[in-house]
């Protein structure tokens, strides 16, 4: 039986996938992260190692014929990683370590070259030729970077929920107690504080009409499960300063599940998270399909919607200033884009810009857009590919990469 196997190893989970050339799934493994920059070597080693052997079971490794290692960080130290791990654990077979990056793009498309759009925990999109990023965008990290990703996400929620409960939801201080008012008994007022209230956990009528939203309602119920006290200000900062930074990205899906639901606040976080991706795309893309990636972009909801539509509408969204929560920057930055230009005699010149800038995204809006499937499965594929004539094995890609 000839055999390929796929690794992706991401910052908090390894998923190792084994398959036969012709596409049928034969093992798989899993643990934890893999990361060499982020969790230092020897336990990186350890959970390589496990998810390989796990997805392995009693296979020879001789029927492995080749081996594709998708692998987040620093692509020298990566590349070290792979060398180690399967020298011992299948001396001899040819071994390629690419970035996780490359993996994406594979799970969404046969073609060799395009770009990805990745929001996870954080973000960052890339330009691919021959299964090669030769461009890269944001990727900075939660405190530089990131936009539209998981974090960024979580920390516009929690932002606009503590400022709602600084100033009852109004923009004027009012008392704590009227920021959850309307929004399914989630708080009462009690001598000027928000105490909690039982059976809370219903939506208001038109879907978080109260001055918290509902939103609001279900970040408190996710931070301060034991309701707000007598200062629901300092508390929630507390529980939010208590946790490490990147846990606010376990809040993205309350922005999803309240934007559903048609909040107002949240509705206006995912459309710049969605105008910042896409921004992001921009940077770097040329041709070729776009991909996207990574946990908020695979999975239904309006983030993706929005992403989707503004890549499908070949109009170039303004990005807005630095303000992420419920902050008017994309229509302030649109409406200073159509003040522009009028005066001065600059008209001719801001008309040929904007016919190009029309131009080139009408040409991006023609270009598919892909959703991508399982990344370990895309490496495999990747490794099929160093063993298979070339048509072969774009066949097989959909056999490779539908998620299991």
């Amino acid at each position: 039986m000839r055999l390929v196997l796929g690794v992706d190893a991401g910052g908090t989970s390894s998923r190792a996938a084994l398959f036969t050339v012709a596409g049928e799934p034969v093992g798989r493994g899993c643990a934890g992260g893999a990361n060499p920059g982020a969790l230092g070597r020897e336990p990186a080693a350890a959970h390589l190692t496990a998810a390989v052997r796990g997805a392995l079971l009693d296979v020879a490794s001789s029927q492995v014929e080749a081996v594709v290692v998708g692998v987040a960080g620093n692509p020298e130290a990566c590349a070290a990683l792979a060398s180690r791990v399967f020298g011992e654990v299948l001396p001899g077979v040819p071994v390629v370590s690419v970035g996780d990056i490359v993996t994406a793009f594979a799970g969404g498309t046969a073609e060799a070259s395009g770009s990805v759009l990745i929001s996870g925990t954080g973000a960052i999109a890339a330009r691919i030729i021959g299964h090669r990023a030769v461009a890269v965008g944001d990727g900075f990290g939660w405190q530089l970077g990131d936009e539209g990703s998981a974090f960024w996400l979580g920390r516009a929620a929690a932002r606009a929920t503590i400022r709602a409960l600084a100033d009852g939801g109004g923009g004027a201080p009012m008392g704590h107690g009227a920021v959850l008012a309307g929004v399914g008994g989630s708080g009462v007022v009690a001598g000027g504080a928000v105490r909690s209230a039982a059976g809370g956990g219903g939506t208001a009528a038109g879907g978080g009409a109260g001055l918290g939203g509902e939103l609001v309602a279900l970040v408190v119920r996710r931070l301060l499960p034991e309701g707000l006290g007598e200062d629901p200000v300092a508390r929630l900062a507390a529980a939010v300063y208590a946790r490490p930074p990147l846990a606010l990205a376990e809040l993205a899906p309350l922005v999803s599940r309240a934007a559903t639901a048609g909040d107002p606040v949240a509705l206006e976080i995912v459309h710049e998270a969605a105008v910042r991706l896409v921004a992001t795309l921009r940077s770097v893309h040329g041709s070729g399909p776009v991909v996207l990636a990574g946990s908020v972009l695979t999975s239904e909801g309006p983030v993706r919607q929005a992403v989707i539509e503004l890549l499908s509408s070949g109009v170039a969204p303004a990005t807005g200033g630095a303000g992420a929560a419920g902050g008017p920057g994309a229509a302030d930055g649109a409406r200073a884009a159509d003040g522009a230009g009028a005066a001065d005699g600059a008209g001719a010149a801001d008309g040929a810009k904007a016919a190009s800038a029309a131009g080139r995204h009408a040409a991006e809006a023609a270009q598919p857009i892909a959703v991508a499937g399982d990344a370990a499965g895309a490496a495999a594929w990747l490794a099929a590919r160093m063993v298979l004539p070339a048509e072969r094995a774009k066949a097989l890609h959909a056999a490779f990469t539908t998620p299991a």
